[in-house]
Protein backbone atom coordinates (compact mmCIF):
# COMPACT_ATOMS: atom_id res chain seq x y z
CA UNK A 1 0.00 0.00 0.00
CA UNK A 2 2.83 2.36 0.84
CA UNK A 3 4.44 1.73 -2.58
CA UNK A 4 1.16 2.52 -4.33
CA UNK A 5 0.79 5.79 -2.41
CA UNK A 6 4.38 6.70 -3.23
CA UNK A 7 3.73 5.97 -6.94
CA UNK A 8 0.55 8.12 -6.98
CA UNK A 9 2.36 10.98 -5.24
CA UNK A 10 5.29 10.82 -7.69
CA UNK A 11 2.90 10.78 -10.64
CA UNK A 12 1.02 13.79 -9.25
CA UNK A 13 4.30 15.70 -8.80
CA UNK A 14 5.31 14.93 -12.40
CA UNK A 15 1.93 16.02 -13.73
CA UNK A 16 2.04 19.28 -11.79
CA UNK A 17 5.64 19.93 -12.84
CA UNK A 18 4.83 19.37 -16.52
CA UNK A 19 1.69 21.50 -16.38
CA UNK A 20 3.88 24.62 -16.37
CA UNK A 21 6.11 23.33 -19.15
CA UNK A 22 5.71 24.71 -22.64
CA UNK A 23 5.06 22.17 -25.30
CA UNK A 24 7.84 21.94 -27.83
CA UNK A 25 7.11 23.83 -31.03
CA UNK A 26 6.35 21.83 -34.10
CA UNK A 27 8.75 22.28 -37.01
CA UNK A 28 7.55 24.60 -39.79
CA UNK A 29 5.27 23.21 -42.45
CA UNK A 30 7.44 21.90 -45.34
CA UNK A 31 5.28 23.75 -47.90
CA UNK A 32 5.91 27.08 -46.14
CA UNK A 33 9.65 26.36 -46.09
CA UNK A 34 9.61 25.58 -49.81
CA UNK A 35 7.53 28.66 -50.65
CA UNK A 36 9.73 30.88 -48.47
CA UNK A 37 12.89 29.61 -50.15
CA UNK A 38 11.33 29.91 -53.61
CA UNK A 39 10.22 33.45 -52.78
CA UNK A 40 13.77 34.45 -51.79
CA UNK A 41 15.39 32.83 -54.82
CA UNK A 42 12.74 33.65 -57.43
CA UNK A 43 10.33 36.21 -55.95
CA UNK A 44 8.46 36.69 -59.24
CA UNK A 45 7.67 34.53 -62.25
CA UNK A 46 6.34 35.84 -65.55
CA UNK A 47 4.21 34.75 -68.46
CA UNK A 48 4.25 36.88 -71.59
CA UNK A 49 1.62 37.14 -74.31
CA UNK A 50 0.91 39.74 -76.97
CA UNK A 51 -2.15 41.41 -78.41
CA UNK A 52 -2.58 40.65 -81.24
CA UNK A 53 -1.53 37.06 -80.59
CA UNK A 54 0.48 37.05 -83.86
CA UNK A 55 1.93 40.58 -83.87
CA UNK A 56 2.90 42.43 -87.06
CA UNK A 57 5.64 45.03 -87.53
CA UNK A 58 3.13 47.37 -89.15
CA UNK A 59 1.10 48.09 -86.03
CA UNK A 60 1.15 48.54 -82.27
CA UNK A 61 1.80 45.50 -80.10
CA UNK A 62 0.55 45.20 -76.52
CA UNK A 63 2.86 43.21 -74.25
CA UNK A 64 0.81 41.41 -71.60
CA UNK A 65 2.69 40.10 -68.58
CA UNK A 66 1.23 38.08 -65.73
CA UNK A 67 3.30 38.15 -62.53
CA UNK A 68 3.05 35.55 -59.75
CA UNK A 69 5.02 35.12 -56.54
CA UNK A 70 6.88 32.05 -55.24
CA UNK A 71 3.62 30.55 -53.96
CA UNK A 72 1.93 30.97 -57.36
CA UNK A 73 -0.26 33.90 -56.30
CA UNK A 74 -0.79 36.98 -58.53
CA UNK A 75 1.24 40.01 -57.44
CA UNK A 76 0.02 43.60 -57.71
CA UNK A 77 1.98 46.78 -57.08
CA UNK A 78 5.07 45.60 -58.95
CA UNK A 79 7.11 47.93 -61.16
CA UNK A 80 7.44 46.02 -64.44
CA UNK A 81 9.69 47.23 -67.25
CA UNK A 82 10.36 45.67 -70.63
CA UNK A 83 13.39 46.24 -72.84
CA UNK A 84 12.58 44.89 -76.30
CA UNK A 85 15.59 44.38 -78.56
CA UNK A 86 16.63 42.45 -81.63
CA UNK A 87 20.02 40.73 -81.55
CA UNK A 88 22.56 42.60 -83.62
CA UNK A 89 20.22 45.49 -84.37
CA UNK A 90 19.87 48.93 -82.88
CA UNK A 91 16.07 48.78 -83.09
CA UNK A 92 14.11 48.40 -79.90
CA UNK A 93 11.75 49.79 -77.34
CA UNK A 94 11.75 50.46 -73.62
CA UNK A 95 8.40 50.49 -71.88
CA UNK A 96 7.02 50.57 -68.33
CA UNK A 97 4.02 48.31 -68.02
CA UNK A 98 0.80 49.43 -66.34
CA UNK A 99 -0.67 47.48 -63.39
CA UNK A 100 -4.13 46.17 -64.38
CA UNK A 101 -4.74 44.21 -61.15
CA UNK A 102 -4.70 40.51 -60.30
CA UNK A 103 -1.05 40.22 -61.38
CA UNK A 104 -1.71 41.54 -64.90
CA UNK A 105 0.46 44.23 -66.50
CA UNK A 106 0.56 45.61 -70.03
CA UNK A 107 2.29 48.16 -72.20
CA UNK A 108 2.36 49.07 -75.90
CA UNK A 109 5.37 48.93 -78.22
CA UNK A 110 5.89 49.59 -81.93
CA UNK A 111 8.52 47.39 -83.58
CA UNK A 112 9.88 48.37 -86.98
CA UNK A 113 10.71 44.97 -88.43
CA UNK A 114 9.68 41.35 -88.48
CA UNK A 115 11.73 38.72 -86.70
CA UNK A 116 12.55 37.36 -83.28
CA UNK A 117 12.65 40.00 -80.52
CA UNK A 118 14.07 39.58 -77.02
CA UNK A 119 11.91 40.90 -74.22
CA UNK A 120 13.95 41.52 -71.05
CA UNK A 121 11.46 41.87 -68.22
CA UNK A 122 12.39 43.37 -64.87
CA UNK A 123 9.98 43.33 -61.92
CA UNK A 124 10.65 45.14 -58.67
CA UNK A 125 8.64 45.47 -55.48
CA UNK A 126 10.29 46.65 -52.29
CA UNK A 127 13.52 44.71 -51.83
CA UNK A 128 12.47 41.96 -54.24
CA UNK A 129 13.53 42.00 -57.86
CA UNK A 130 13.68 39.57 -60.75
CA UNK A 131 14.84 39.80 -64.33
CA UNK A 132 13.93 37.31 -67.05
CA UNK A 133 14.50 37.20 -70.78
CA UNK A 134 11.65 36.00 -72.97
CA UNK A 135 11.01 36.44 -76.68
CA UNK A 136 8.27 37.19 -79.18
CA UNK A 137 8.05 36.58 -82.91
CA UNK A 138 6.89 39.53 -85.02
CA UNK A 139 5.52 38.91 -88.53
CA UNK A 140 5.51 41.15 -91.62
Amino acid sequence: MRLRTLFIAATAVLILACAGCKSSEMPPNPASLINGTRDRLTPFRFTLTTDPTSPHASGPIVLKVHVIDGAGQPVDGVTVKADVTMTGMEHGAHVSLDDRGNGNYDGQVNLEMAGSWDVDLTATKGDKSRQQKLSIEVNN
